[in-house]
């Protein structure tokens, strides 16, 4: 993987996660709020960012860049964004 998809990847995780937390921390209110964050961190931050890696890893940088600029505009996630996906990641598309 070359490093400036390497960089994209962890960029593109570091703002879904931000995102995820942010949303998730104002669904819970003042009541709990960074104590739940704090809890999806320690169970779910480290699966989250291998499961997306390698899924990530199939786009090209274009498509990275892409999934990067959907996250940052929009406040969604990786879950957001990919599921209404409408591109095919490079390796997966058929070659004639």
């Amino acid at each position: 993987m070359s490093r400036i998809k390497d960089d994209l990847i962890c960029e593109i995780i570091r703002v879904s996660q931000t995102n995820l937390l942010g949303r998730k921390q104002s669904t819970e209110g003042n009541s709990g709020g960074e104590e739940g964050v704090l809890e999806w961190i320690k169970n779910n931050a480290a699966n989250y960012r291998e499961s997306f890696k390698v899924s990530l890893d199939a786009f090209s940088a274009r498509e990275l860049g892409d999934i990067l600029s959907k996250l940052t505009g929009t406040g969604k996630d990786l879950n957001q964004v990919l599921e209404g996906c409408t591109w095919t990641p490079i390796e997966a598309k058929p070659s004639h």
